[in-house]
């Protein structure tokens, strides 16, 4: 069945359902672009289209405040039913594992449940897709944390440590029971916090500037004007660790650091976004072996960007001119490899060329972004031989 075949009727049959039990009064719950807050009879959420979708919730205490946001992606099947609940001791969210007898029931008895279930709203899957269509179940997998949940809080634990009994170190260890002399020396007796790892998500590390003995200066000025050896290094490593060869897993990880952030609530998952529009906006000589990649990655910044919300845009986004400098240096080096191959009448060169101009025009005109001026305060520092 393909997105346009959907009506209500057949995603009634055929869509996936989120069975949630537990979910405390007036919380936040929310799927895709979609958000409520939980009524008494609330159950989850039917007529789900196949694909990927993220589930969030935010729980309210017993005095109506929203507590972090939590949240998973989920790659439903059709009519896939999916079932969690709410463990309130934990404060955590649990798979609820239906036995073979209520799956059978729930299907039989479905139309008896569909007051305890809302609808997924269909007006909104197409914007949910523009934004997702590169992520895939086995993205998923590798890129969510450990214990599945994506969470808005960090997860922190304090680095475990003995106190010594040695003769030499009983004096430093009264001390640690003493009341400190001020603010700086408390602040030295905090426990080291680290993040606990199985809540960490697992973005693909970005390669580090590793340069051999005797790189003369130029080269090293090079390396940093175009990162397409970085971003080759980063789909290996991205590709090995998903075991296939597809340079468009990089969009897909785009994709979804940006639902993290933007949905999820994730700051580290924004800092991964920006770092890897660094990558692809600086990458020059990539853009002659993958074109197609760089057709795509206009289509996606151009959908994401057309959904962040203004306040955020403004605040996070043009902070230190991130998104000019970046794009700015993209328009230049698709103009130079476009221009290099003018004369070989390249379609894809031609598709990039147009997709690339109606982009830059879309950024002036929406945000009014000046890609004519050259950023002096951010162009690249030459490194010179002082020998």
């Amino acid at each position: 069945m393909s997105n346009e075949d959907y009506d209500a009727n057949k995603l009634f049959e055929a869509g996936g359902i989120l069975l949630f039990f537990d979910v405390p009064l007036n919380s936040e719950f929310g799927i895709d672009y979609n958000c409520w807050k939980t009524a008494e009879n609330f159950r989850g959420v039917k007529m789900i289209p196949p694909g990927v979708h993220f589930i969030y919730f935010s729980v309210a205490d017993k005095y109506g405040n929203i507590g972090i946001r939590n949240g998973f992606f989920h790659n439903f099947n059709l009519q896939q039913i999916v079932a969690k609940k709410w463990n309130a001791q934990n404060e955590s969210i649990e798979d609820y594992i239906l036995s073979e007898d209520q799956s059978k029931n729930f299907i039989e008895r479905k139309r008896e449940y569909d007051k305890f279930l809302g609808a997924y709203p269909y007006e909104e899957y197409k914007r949910w897709v523009s934004l997702t269509n590169f992520i895939n179940k086995d993205l998923i997998d590798h890129l969510e944390p450990e214990n599945k949940i994506i969470t808005s809080g960090s997860s922190l634990i304090g680095k475990k440590f003995s106190i010594t009994r040695k003769r030499g170190e009983i004096k430093q260890k009264e001390e640690i029971f003493k009341i400190p002399s001020d603010l700086k020396e408390a602040e030295k007796r905090l426990p080291e916090m680290e993040h606990e790892k199985f809540t960490n998500i697992r973005f693909t590390k970005i390669p580090e500037e590793i340069f051999q003995s005797g790189t003369n200066p130029l080269e090293i000025t090079a390396h940093f004007i175009d990162m397409s050896q970085k971003l080759e290094l980063f789909l290996n490593s991205q590709n090995n660790e998903l075991k296939c060869s597809e340079p468009m897993n990089i969009l897909g990880e785009l994709q979804f650091a940006f639902i993290c952030f933007l949905i999820g609530h994730v700051y580290d998952a924004l800092e991964q976004w920006k770092l890897l529009i660094n990558l692809v906006c600086n990458s020059e000589s990539f853009i002659r072996k993958y074109p197609n990649l760089f057709i795509q990655f206009i289509q996606v910044l151009y959908f994401q960007l057309k959904e962040m919300p203004e306040d955020f845009f403004t605040d996070i986004i043009t902070s230190n001119n991130f998104l000019v400098v970046n794009l700015h240096n993209f328009f230049d080096n698709i103009k130079s490899v476009v221009d290099e191959s003018i004369d070989d009448a390249n379609e894809d060169f031609l598709k990039l060329n147009e997709k690339c101009t109606k982009f830059k025009n879309y950024l002036q005109e929406k945000f009014d972004f000046d890609f004519e001026q050259e950023p002096d305060e951010y162009a690249p520092v030459v490194c010179e031989d002082v020998n």
